[in-house]
């Protein structure tokens, strides 16, 4: 079977040429970055001819040198040996351009070292090595050497470019080259030689594949390239032109160079160019246009092509835009029922506000932006499929709405976020997205946070929680409230017919939990929000029926009035096997089992009255005490 051996020296290839055809020194310092680039066809097809054996085929065998000229054997017969090789051009299929090609050989023995006579021809192609007696029909003959220098071991290569460019403009998939010395000294054994088993016949071409320009992806200020008239407004981003160029050669494929042309419409005389390199194949490559190449109020016509420093792409279709960086003018703001603070009064209770935005004619004015905190800015980032700047609609975001007419008013009904003085901003917009500067209408805003209250006594980790909700005092027509626990989605619970709702979840979380609360009532009014949070100490929980400790401070129980005390476990414990505990600092400590949800009440009756402490530690089945103890004080009454 026919094999390659290795062809690694010959993707970098420099050397000294002697003449059109010579002697190369051939080094192995690797492949060129820079287009154009190096590659060796496989070869599909090595093998001679023998004169002696019209009849027969030799392949190339590994081991073997192969015989050129004419050499005589010992038995006195002639053999006329001739080489053929067959390399695959697929790969230039499609798009890739031959700038050369040469095919190297290196010769093991010679005749005669005074003596050198090659010719390399092409011949029509072979599928596999011929015999003499049917030697493909030749074609032209390519290149030949008849200089006898570093006889014999000289790398010697041949000029083949002319041929390779042709096959492949021809479509031809495969390439077959003939070596032979020329006829007048191919029957001079003085002439014959060996070449290198090792060596083969190798080809290198020099080729590129050629950049191309996506015209489906060409970007303007983070807009997509159009022709249809009216042309986008494009404000501060204008000078950002991008296009995706392509170009299969992998050493190419983060070095593209982008041209970028452009001129004022109906002024092709006033055309620049401008380049940005270092682009990456299939991705958006950017040229940014100097701040002063752009005039305010004119259109323009772009168009892109990429490079790869050894050939450029076609230019790409036009693109238009128009160029428009003065902001619109600043609008004014009312409300049919939120008097401003200037005016001392404070906006009805449970009521949205209801303000009307005016461009005040202007027509630059598209639209408005608004927002009872700070402004954002534009809408533009580097997130598009291929790196891109994606820009959208300036009146596309939350917190925009488009005036009803250009320089016209817009309507917006909203609830104030907090209680207080409020402040609410806005700002006119245009279609390029400029904006004006900002006007602020400042409203005095009463209490609206719903109410929350625990039941039941403070909440105990790993136990249900119940919560009270009960409107803001004055506020009416609450038809539904959000609840959000932690960072679960957000539930609703609908209120009975006094305002109040209910809401209960499970304690599960060892650090404690938050949950935020706001109504929304049937006239479109949304509260503030209010949060309600519940903490675990990190020690044993303990309640009392009678010894609490109310708020006040106040003295409870009395002397001879028992009381029971329920331990439950420390936050995260779930394997409480006992409590111990001791009334009062020189009392001895116990032990109560818990029981299976590691829970314990005991009962205890006081002698004396004043201040006491009840300590508790939990205790786990191995033995380990809970890090912390709870140290429970309370005020015993003098009498019942």
């Amino acid at each position: 079977m026919f094999s390659v051996r290795p062809r690694r020296g010959l993707i970098g290839l420099l050397g000294l040429t002697l003449g059109v055809t010579g002697l190369t020194v051939v080094t192995t310092d690797g492949a060129a970055v820079a287009a154009p680039h190096y590659t060796t066809p496989p070869q599909v097809q090595g093998g001679w001819v023998d004169s002696a054996t019209p009849a027969k085929a030799y392949n190339w065998a590994e081991g073997v040198n192969m015989p050129l000229g004419t050499r005589v054997d010992d038995a006195g017969k002639s053999h006329t040996s001739r080489i053929y090789a067959t390399f695959d051009l697929s790969q230039f299929e499609g798009g890739r351009k031959i700038y050369g090609g040469k095919v190297f050989i290196q010769e093991q023995t010679a005749a005669d070292c005074t003596k050198r006579a090659i010719e390399i021809w092409r011949t029509k192609q072979v599928g596999s090595t011929p015999t003499w007696n049917r030697q493909p029909e030749p074609i032209g003959k390519l290149d030949e050497i008849v200089t006898p220098e570093y006889c014999p071991r000289a790398t010697i290569s041949f000029d083949v470019g002319a041929a390779v460019q042709e096959a492949v403009a021809q479509k031809q998939r495969r390439i077959t080259f003939l070596l032979r010395v020329p006829e007048q000294y191919e029957s001079d054994p003085t002439y014959a030689r060996e070449l290198n088993w090792y060596k083969q016949v190798q080809l290198s071409v020099q080729y590129n594949s050629l950049p191309t320009v996506d015209n489906t992806r060409l970007y303007n200020g983070g807009f997509a390239c159009t022709q249809l008239r009216p042309y986008p407004k494009i404000g501060s981003f204008a000078h950002v032109l991008q296009a995706v160029g392509s170009d299969a050669d992998e050493w190419d494929q983060r070095s593209l160079r982008t041209d970028v042309a452009f001129w004022p419409v109906g002024h092709p005389e006033q055309r620049r160019e401008l380049s940005g390199e270092h682009g990456s194949s299939g991705r958006a490559n950017t040229v940014q246009l100097p701040a002063d190449a752009l005039a305010d109020g004119t259109s323009y016509v772009w168009q892109a092509r990429v490079g790869d420093g050894a050939d450029t792409s076609a230019w790409s279709k036009k693109c238009y835009f128009s160029y428009d960086a003065t902001a619109p003018a600043a609008p004014t703001v009312t409300s049919s029922n939120y008097p401003s603070s200037e005016t001392g009064q404070w906006v009805p209770a449970g009521e949205p506000g209801v303000f009307t935005f005016s461009g005040n004619g202007k027509k630059d004015v598209a639209g408005f932006q608004y927002s009872w905190s700070q402004l954002g800015v534009g809408g533009c980032e580097s997130g598009g499929d291929v790196g891109q700047l994606v820009c959208t609609d300036p009146l596309s975001h939350p917190g925009t709405i488009r005036a009803d007419a250009p320089g016209g008013t817009a309507t917006v009904t909203m609830s104030p976020p907090n209680a207080g003085p409020q402040r609410l901003t806005v700002r006119s917009v245009d279609l390029a997205g400029n904006a004006s500067g900002q006007v602020v209408y400042e409203v005095n805003v009463p209490w609206s946070a719903p109410q929350v209250e625990v039941q039941g006594g403070p909440p105990e980790w790993n136990q249900d929680v119940l919560l009270k909700i009960t409107p803001a005092p004055g506020l009416t027509g609450v038809e539904e409230y959000e609840i959000t626990l932690d960072n679960e989605p957000t539930d609703t619970r609908r209120p009975e017919e006094d305002g109040v709702a209910w809401f209960s979840f499970r304690a599960s979380n060892p650090n404690g939990h938050r949950v935020t609360i706001r109504s929304r009532s049937a006239n479109g009014f949304v509260s503030e929000e209010t949060n309600w949070y519940a903490t675990f100490n990190p020690w044993p929980g303990v309640r009392s029926d009678v010894y609490q400790r109310p708020a006040d401070g106040s003295p409870v129980g009395g002397v001879g009035v028992p009381g029971t005390f329920t331990f439950s476990p420390p936050p995260g414990w779930t394997d409480v096997a006992t409590y111990r505990y001791a009334f009062g600092d020189d009392g001895e400590f116990t032990d109560v089992t818990a029981d299976g949800d590691g829970r314990a009440t005991v009962t205890w009756t006081p002698q004396t009255s004043g201040w006491i402490t009840l300590t508790v530690f939990a205790v786990k089945a191995d033995g380990t005490f809970s890090e912390y103890a709870n140290w429970y004080s309370f005020e015993v009454a003098g009498t019942a």
